[in-house]
């Protein structure tokens, strides 16, 4: 990818509001998921595993920023399908299942709509999702926590690859 154009895309990305964000990212895996089907129908067994290990890295996203106190029920319902989103990869990447992919599709599309519909309709009651106290909170610690990040200066920890 040409370098000035892979730099504005992550740009963008760093600049977009968290619920744009998780929206590309429902989006990328349901991309790479159908680029692994089409792994299958063309007996790729590269492009089906390249394609499912991103997924994997993206549910693995959405595992570790789950706030399982404030999500409560919800959070571990959804972590819950999450882990089992997880083992159906694993099922169809080293057994070389296509209906167990189908499954993960099925789910991340549900997931990926269902996101799409509940944060149009939180923006038209009037509400923004660009600030909470959440937010507040980390904002207020970012600083304590540069000590712990200094060794990973080198190491791109980007989630912009699954976007993209």
């Amino acid at each position: 990818m040409n370098p000035y154009l892979k730099q504005y895309k992550q740009t963008q990305i760093e600049t977009a509001p968290k619920e744009e964000i998780l929206l590309m990212l429902y989006d990328g895996a349901v991309r790479f998921l159908h680029k692994a089907k089409e792994g299958f129908a063309e007996k790729n067994i590269e492009k089906q595993h390249n394609n499912i290990v991103k997924v994997q890295n993206i549910i693995t996203e959405f595992e570790s920023t789950l706030d399982m106190e404030a999500g409560g029920e919800f959070a571990k319902n959804l972590f819950n399908l999450y882990e089992f989103m997880s083992a159906q990869l694993l099922i169809a990447n080293v057994k070389k299942n296509e209906q167990a992919l189908d499954i993960v599709i099925k789910h991340m599309t549900s997931l990926r709509d269902t996101w799409r519909e509940a944060i149009k309709n939180f923006k038209a009651s009037g509400q923004s999702l660009s600030y909470n106290e959440v937010d507040k909170y980390k904002s207020s610690n970012e600083n304590d926590e540069d000590d712990y990040d200094d060794d990973d200066e080198d190491e791109d920890n980007s989630i912009g690859e699954y976007i993209i």
